[in-house]
């Protein structure tokens, strides 16, 4: 009665088909058989996995009608569950790491070269192919020649400062596949698309004129990743000199402090409000999704707007900017002072 090869089936629950149309496996017309079960492994910080995303398109290329499952920390789940060509989302906890441990995988991937990522990658992989780092008598290991280059230049400055190349690049080498980097791709809720248009409209009296979001914030550990308070307030008053623009400040809960003191430096007749979104990550792709521009540091922000093709422009200051994938010009790159 169970199809077990259906990517749709969930064991624990009915499958979202069963809910919505009452279909069961026996005459289901929305069965997606896979034939191979690919674990990809990805613990870092949320841009990183979100960039990572562009790989998907390459892996899915090797495999036979593959099921993917992404296992990744807890605060970068709910971005995961909204990429294309990705089945399943496996959380880094006890239970999730048991999962991962006794799935069965037809090849595993892990592309970070770090401790946890690797040891939980070896374990998982068990007689299975692994592509990226594992641990060989608990040291990390490459697969591949491309691998131990990128290891090497996370060993030694004067090769990491030397790369001309994106990340992206470097991890296809890895993988094996020529060809161009693909954008990563999200699923994006219409309703969420809606509401982040409606509190736009509120904000600048529903006015049709052109949207630039400045995303204030770089991450507690590295401030100069983006411009000081009194840089951003400049760009945007000469953004508004260019006319028809209103200026959005966009950023999570630990942005209200900046956001607070470049709204206060506003001058009469200044399109600059705040739009700050702290309830989940969907609530802030879709608030960039209705912009028409984007200035923001090497942070999530940047990734999100390469997965909605917003136009950007990047500040760099400590990070490398070569990592960074422009994507035929949608990415501009800039330098920060200081």
């Amino acid at each position: 009665m169970i199809n077990y090869a259906c990517r749709h089936f969930r064991g624990s629950k009915p499958c979202v088909f069963n809910k919505r149309d009452g279909s069961e496996c026996p005459s289901c017309r929305h069965t997606a058989p896979f034939e191979e079960r690919i674990l990809f492994v990805k613990l870092d910080a949320i841009g990183d996995v979100l960039r990572s995303a562009s790989l998907l398109p390459a892996i899915r290329s090797r495999h036979r009608a593959p099921y993917i499952v992404w296992l990744t920390r807890r605060e970068s789940c709910e971005l995961v569950s909204m990429m294309e060509y990705v089945d399943g989302v496996i959380e880094f906890d006890a239970e999730g790491i048991q999962h991962a441990l006794t799935g069965g995988w037809d090849h595993v991937y892990s592309l970070s070269n770090d401790v946890p990522s690797a040891s939980v990658a070896t374990l998982a992989a068990g007689n299975a192919p692994l592509t990226g780092y594992f641990l060989r008598g608990g040291v990390i290991a490459p697969s591949n020649a491309a691998a131990q280059q990128w290891l090497e230049m996370a060993a030694f400055d004067r090769l990491k400062r030397a790369n001309q190349r994106s990340y992206q690049s470097r991890m296809l080498d890895i993988l094996g596949v020529d060809g161009a980097v693909a954008p990563p791709a999200l699923r994006l809720d219409h309703g969420l698309r809606a509401a982040a248009e409606a509190r736009l409209q509120a904000l600048f009296d529903g006015c049709g004129r052109q949207r630039v979001a400045i995303n204030v914030g770089s991450g507690g550990r590295w401030p100069k990743k983006m411009l000081y308070v009194e840089d951003i307030y400049l760009f945007a008053r000469r953004l508004q000199e260019m006319g028809g623009l209103d200026i959005i400040l966009v950023g999570g809960r630990a942005e209200t402090a900046k956001a607070e003191a470049i709204l206060a430096m506003r001058q009469a007749g200044d399109r600059i409000e705040a739009a700050l979104t702290d309830v989940s990550v969907p609530e802030f792709v879709a608030m960039l999704s209705q912009v028409d521009g984007l200035l923001c540091g090497d942070t999530l922000a940047l990734h999100i707007a390469t997965a909605i093709g917003l136009p950007t422009v990047a500040v760099f200051g400590q990070t490398a900017p070569a990592e960074i994938h422009t994507f035929d010009g949608l990415v501009a790159k800039a330098w920060a002072r200081g």
